[in-house]
């Protein structure tokens, strides 16, 4: 049980650079999520960066999180 647990939470993120995760939220008609910043020093504990808005799939917002990413830490 624990296993398919993993799994799913894996199919739950996307690793967009070191330490900068897209959370996914799977929406009936697209998908959604946010941006978070892993804490190298505490394993399980983040910061929500910002909010990634609805896509038409997973790769679009992928992209979409990872261009909003750089334009976050260009200022």
């Amino acid at each position: 049980m624990k296993s398919k647990q993993a799994a799913q939470e894996q199919e739950n993120y996307v690793m967009l650079e070191k330490n900068y995760v897209l959370r996914l939220k799977r929406l009936p008609d697209g998908v959604e999520g946010d941006v978070i910043m892993l804490d190298a020093k505490k394993p399980g504990q983040a910061t929500h960066l910002f909010d990634a808005p609805k896509q038409s799939s997973v790769d679009e917002l992928s992209a979409w999180a990872r261009q909003a990413l750089e334009a976050f830490r260009e200022g």
